[in-house]
């Protein structure tokens, strides 16, 4: 059955897939390159340095095998940029979108990504995403065509050689324009009007979608995230203004609560309640 599909890589914690402006570049070409060869539309997208996201319509096995061909590539550049490891235990989410709301709420998601993750400028001026394409009347895309393009130029700016489209056209950096391929006529029609895609934008709705689809659970909290809101638990559990007023028995559940309630790992409740990490490790 063909539907929605939210495509989404987690994080790298010690490294990043895209290190240069050559590396989004080439993460860009990327996507035009994969999608000739499965039956899937992309509707919007975000490259961030350390992950990746893709809103696809298609079957749930061509959205896969999409995705898990992009992966491919870009874990075939970081090796051949000496980055042994690539991609290896990074897994790829697909999660199934049946339902308006949060299709809408799936879209602004991804093209919100440069905002949520602290980028000084405005979601329309990063360029590494589809948000640009959508309602901007019949705005051509300027460049060269690469059908206008000799074999060794195509090969020379691509670094490939299968067959593109004659009418994709190329900026004078190299890079495929994503006007090329992205269905920003669905995108339109999902919200109508540019004012509702505008309201969804500005919207803060990560929770709503990391919840929806599980991905909080792979989301640390820092331990100033935590303290701010430890407080309120330790007086609402247990009647205390503090944790230095609690008892050993206390200390204890306020531990797995921290686990619980935060997902927070052996050594940050450690740090959090100044117990002993191996004393932590046996609570939970």
């Amino acid at each position: 059955m063909r539907g929605y599909y939210h495509v989404s890589s987690h994080g790298l914690e010690k490294n990043d897939i895209f290190k240069s402006k050559q590396d989004f570049i080439s993460g860009m070409n990327d996507i035009a390159i994969c999608i000739l060869g499965f039956d899937v539309s992309i509707l919007c997208f975000c490259l961030m340095s350390n992950h990746f996201h893709f809103l696809l319509y298609g079957t749930q096995e061509e959205c896969r095998k999409f995705s898990e061909e992009y992966k491919r590539r870009c874990a075939m550049r970081m090796r051949l940029a000496g980055e042994v490891q690539g991609l290896k235990d990074v897994q790829v989410r697909l999660d199934f979108i049946d339902d308006q709301l949060y299709l809408e709420n799936v879209i602004a998601y991804i093209l919100r990504n440069p905002i949520a993750a602290g980028i000084w400028m405005m979601p329309y001026h990063y360029r590494w995403s589809s948000i640009s394409l959508y309602f901007r009347g019949d705005d051509s895309p300027k460049g060269t065509r690469i059908g206008d393009l000799s074999i060794r130029q195509r090969f020379r700016i691509l670094k490939s050689r299968l067959e593109l489209p004659s009418d994709y056209v190329i900026d004078d950096q190299g890079m495929i324009l994503p006007s090329c391929y992205v269905d920003s006529t669905s995108v339109e029609k999902i919200f109508g009007h540019p004012a509702r895609l505008m309201m969804a934008l500005a919207r803060k709705i990560e929770n709503d979608v990391e919840l929806k689809f599980g991905v909080a659970n792979d989301v640390t909290m820092t331990d100033q995230e935590i303290l701010t809101q430890m407080k309120d638990l330790i007086k609402k559990e247990f009647g205390k203004d503090s944790i230095s007023q609690l008892s050993v028995e206390q200390r204890i559940s306020l531990c797995l609560m921290l686990k619980r309630n935060f997902r927070a790992g052996v050594k940050q409740i450690a740090r959090l309640t100044r117990i002993d990490p191996a004393v932590v490790a046996k609570i939970v």
